[in-house]
């Protein structure tokens, strides 16, 4: 199902279509990725990972949570080798 998402922002307003199964809420997140939720929110204040907030509920894209977990991923393999 698609959802309107309305972003806006130094005076433009788009509009989105979202899957919401593409989406996952910031617990899942954080239990995907084995950090507390806390962090996650960190992140999204820090830029690091994109929120999205629908009906006042904060979540992410579940692209976003598959780039973290390869980053990871990678950072590992680096450091073992």
């Amino acid at each position: 199902m698609y959802n309107p998402v309305t972003l806006s922002g130094e005076g433009v307003t788009l509009e989105v279509r979202v899957r919401t199964e593409d989406l996952s809420s910031v617990a899942n997140a954080a239990k995907e990725l084995g950090r507390p939720r806390v962090t996650i929110y960190r992140w999204i204040e820090a830029g690091k990972i994109v929120g999205i907030k629908l009906g006042g509920i904060l979540f992410i894209p579940k692209s976003e949570i598959e780039r973290l977990q390869k980053e990871k991923a990678t950072e590992e393999a680096t450091s073992v080798a």
